[in-house]
């Protein structure tokens, strides 16, 4: 899972991967041309405190692979460079300070997908002229209507495709049709004015996250213990660090379970929509193989019992068959045997 950060110079890209990642400035700073990647633990306050029950010998947050961009306003090979990697991205962030550079950088995605479809249409073309398929025909009807979309500055993502549809997109690497991310990094005195991003979010219908890159900096340099106190202060009801790494997830369509005990309390990262042996899997691949039940407590149900022979004199501990569909949360322990 791949999340590409970029934005214009100067909107704090640098500084938002560097707090997600953990990577100093300086080491950033010293590679300003070159793609940049670094690991972001998704601090899950579910996570956090489920470590603060158990105190296991081991913890593991889910995780996030982030890669910083250079500027995006280059021009030759590094934009090429800067291209080829947003085609590989799972994900896109956009970070900016003003909302003008928002749809500088959508028509540029817009404009990239428009010439993709436009070469596969004229390849198209010039294979029908010399022999007729229908398949090629249905290909092309395809492509004009996407085509009309894109003529018309539309994002591929709000588009309804078919599942069948979408399994033939992927062969194009559109950018429109990634999840995309809008970070709006403000300034200090506007970090209490929520609407900012709510405004923009409206607009551009993308997720968006307010966040002051500065003031998060001193959240990060702060002991655990004084954070909260400075953030109430400040007005800042939850680090945006955290905000961002909820959407990252939504937006790819992932959710967590987790496995708890004295031993080791770890979040597990599954496609939303995954069945109890398909969750499974993520932890051993044996597991789904020879899958026979999963135990299954709820995060609330658990927290407010206090421990799991509470939760099973309240008869909420259950046994699930392999068409259970896993749930953001569950709390998960698997029986199988191989």
């Amino acid at each position: 899972m791949k999340v590409v950060i970029t934005g214009a110079p100067q909107s704090g890209q640098q500084q938002l991967f560097s707090l997600l990642t953990g990577i100093s400035l300086d080491a950033i700073q010293q590679k300003p041309l070159e793609p940049q990647v670094g690991i972001c633990e998704v601090k899950d306050p579910r996570v956090t405190k489920l470590i603060e029950m158990f105190k296991p010998k081991k913890q593991a947050y889910a995780r996030i692979e982030y890669m910083l961009l250079p500027d995006f306003n280059l021009q030759g090979p590094a934009k090429e460079l800067i291209f080829n990697q947003l085609k590989n991205a799972d994900e896109i962030c956009w970070i900016t300070r003003s909302e003008t550079d928002i749809s500088s950088f959508i028509s540029e995605l817009v404009i990239f997908d428009l010439m993709l479809v436009e070469k596969r249409i004229e390849n198209l073309e010039r294979g029908l002229r010399s022999r007729a398929s229908e398949q090629g025909e249905k290909e092309k009807e395809f492509l004009l209507t996407l085509k009309k979309e894109l003529d018309a500055e539309r994002l591929l993502q709000k588009f309804k495709f078919s599942d069948d549809q979408l399994k033939a997109l992927k062969a194009y690497q559109f950018l429109t049709l990634k999840p995309i991310v809008l970070a709006v990094n403000v300034t200090e005195e506007q970090i209490k004015d929520p609407s900012i991003a709510v405004n923009i979010e409206k607009k551009y219908g993308l997720p968006a996250v307010q966040l002051c890159a500065e003031l998060e900096q001193e959240i990060s340099g702060l002991e655990e213990k004084d954070r909260g106190a400075f953030m109430q202060e400040m007005g800042i009801e939850e680090s945006a660090l955290h905000k961002m790494t909820r959407l990252a997830y939504a937006g790819l369509g992932l959710i967590s379970f987790f496995t708890v005990g004295e031993d080791e309390v770890r979040a597990w990262t599954i496609r939303k929509g995954s069945s109890a042996p398909e969750a499974g899997s993520a932890i051993h691949s044996d597991i789904a193989k020879g899958f026979v039940r999963a135990e299954l407590m709820k995060y609330d149900d658990f927290i407010s019992a206090g421990s799991e022979a509470k939760l099973k004199e309240l008869g909420k501990f259950y046994l699930k068959g392999r068409d259970y569909i896993v749930e953001d949360g569950d709390l998960l322990s698997f029986r199988f045997n191989v």
